[in-house]
This record gives C-alpha cells, structure tokens and sequence, in this order.
C-alpha cells in the first residue's frame, strides 16, 4: 500500500468516525430520536447502531472509537440521572468499557464470519445481532464487576443471570433493529463498491 493510498485510507477512517460519532451524540442528547418506544411499552435504544456500523464499515479500530463516544454520552447521561442504575454509570468502566467492546466485538466477528466465506452482507447483518447480545453481556457484567453491591440492592438481591433475563426482550428488540439497519446500510454499500470494482476492472475501448 503506498503513501497516497494509506492517507485515503485513513481520511476515509476518519470520516466514518466523525460522522457516526456525531450521529452518536445527537442520539444520545435526543432520546426522542435515539430512542423507539413501542406501543406495548418497550423502549429501543439505536445507540449502539453507529458503532456496529462503524466497525462493519471501517474495521475494530474506527467501531472501538465511535464505542468510546457512545460510552462518553452514556457517562454525561448517568451525570444527569436523578438516581437508579442509570446513576451507576458515571464510572467510566461500566458506561465506557463495554462500549469500546461492542465496537471491537463487532468488527472481530464481521471478519472471523467474512474469513469463513459468508458473503459479506449476511455476516454484517449476523455480526450486528451477535454484537448486540455481546453489548447487553458487556452491560450486565461491567455493573456486576464494577457496582455488584449497589446493583444487587437496587434490583432486590436479583443476580447476574436473572439481571441478564430482565434484559433480554430489550436486547432481542434491539438485535433485530441493528440487524435491519445494519444488514440494509452495509448490503447497500457493498453491492455499490462491487459495482465500482467491476467498472474499473472494464478494459478501455481502444482509440
């Protein structure tokens, strides 16, 4: 790879990141936005969408920085909480942690599935759902590690496991959001830029 191709490369980074970074924020900043609250009362984050699609789009490092964000915005949203679990993410080991995870889960199993010979949109749309469930395991078991006390107290002496079953109709509603807006996203641009291979790869008429 030469000097020219390295810095696209890394400009290219660099713009993902910024981009869905700053969806990030305005997601975190506007829950009516970040959050779809169903008519049967389930509430589903889309802010874990920007650093999957991060790491499926640009690689572990570009999905570990937008995670680092979406942490941060975690932590300034834990700071303005009047109480609850939501309080006990300020340490930035349980609002921040798990979410460099997630983006680095992520793009690990995008390539792991890509290595296998799974066609890249399906392993996009597979990497989103297991990197969701991967981000309410991350969750669960940072409050655990790093707040066990308080979060025992809170939830009534519950543990880990049934903390994580409390989760889940959550997680399952989000995977299936990631999965939809993942698989669509990636399939797209996939399908653009094999388009735009086989364009430049097409001989030239001679003159």
């Amino acid at each position: 790879m030469n000097i020219a191709t390295a810095n696209h490369s890394l400009n290219k980074k660099l713009a993902i990141i910024g981009a869905l970074g700053a969806l990030t924020v305005l997601f975190g900043l506007l829950p009516i936005i970040g959050y779809i609250r169903l008519p049967w009362g389930l509430a589903i984050t889309l802010l874990h969408i920007p650093t999957i699609l991060g790491a499926l789009i640009a690689g572990p490092l570009a999905g570990t920085c937008i995670g680092v964000i979406f942490g941060l915005t975690s932590l300034y949203q834990a700071s303005q909480s009047a109480g609850g679990l939501d309080l006990l993410f300020v340490n930035p080991l349980i609002s921040v942690l798990p979410r460099m995870m997630l983006g680095l889960a992520a793009a690990l199993l995008f390539i792991g599935l890509v290595k296998i010979r799974l066609p890249s949109s399906l392993a996009a749309t597979i990497s989103a759902v297991l990197a969701t469930f991967c981000h309410t395991i991350f969750v669960a078991l940072a409050l655990y590690i790093f707040a066990g006390a308080q979060v025992t107290t809170l939830l009534e002496g519950a543990g880990l496991g049934a903390f994580i079953l409390v989760l889940l109709p959550n997680a399952v509603a989000e995977a299936i959001t990631a999965a939809i807006i993942c698989g669509g996203v990636t399939g797209v641009l996939y399908a653009t830029a094999g388009k735009k291979s086989k364009l430049s790869q097409k001989p030239k008429d001679s003159v």
